[in-house]
């Protein structure tokens, strides 16, 4: 069983200096279809199927929560970034979800697809500041369950650094 990571993060992160907030990254949900440590992929539209012999190391959603933490404490933007179960005055929470995930073989060139979903909220006053959605379809350099991985981590890390931008244009 070859087994793979999600581990890329961008080489350069928007930076501000540190402002008053501390930000709650909350663990990523996913739809169940790649909350798995199965590997997807796509012969036809609308169908998934799981390679036998190559795995993500954890599911997506736990390989992407240190990732968020460490972009967003990259951004200097905030007095601390934590997670649950932290408590304490929580300023600010970030929650993501994985859309989609997959090597979709469909396209020529074959693609990686991936999808995220981002809510960020102000706790204090109880309300939800901006909710985006990110889809990039990453080129791959082969049909094969590599090639994936490598185009995987390329389209996270442009989606890290997009997400950082995010958070940092709609708070204090």
């Amino acid at each position: 069983m070859v087994t793979a990571l999600l581990d890329a993060m961008p080489a350069q992160v928007p930076h501000r200096a540190q402002g008053q907030a501390m930000l709650l990254v909350l663990a990523p949900q996913a739809r169940s279809a790649v909350d798995t440590t199965q590997m997807a992929y796509s012969l036809r539209p609308h169908e998934l199927a799981y390679f036998a012999r190559h795995q993500w190391a954890e599911t997506p959603p736990q390989m992407l929560q240190p990732l968020l933490v460490r972009t967003m404490e990259a951004t200097g933007a905030f007095t601390a970034v934590v997670t649950p179960p932290q408590t304490g005055r929580i300023s600010l929470e970030l929650r993501t979800e994985i859309v989609d995930l997959v090597q979709d073989f469909t396209a020529d060139p074959p693609v990686l697809r991936l999808a995220l979903r981002a809510t960020l909220s102000d706790e204090a006053a109880n309300r939800t500041i901006a909710t985006r959605e990110w889809t990039v379809r990453q080129p791959m350099a082969a049909k094969t369950p590599a090639a994936g991985v490598l185009a995987g981590n390329a389209a996270l890390a442009r989606m890290l650094r997009e997400l950082a931008a995010f958070v940092l244009e709609r708070t204090p």
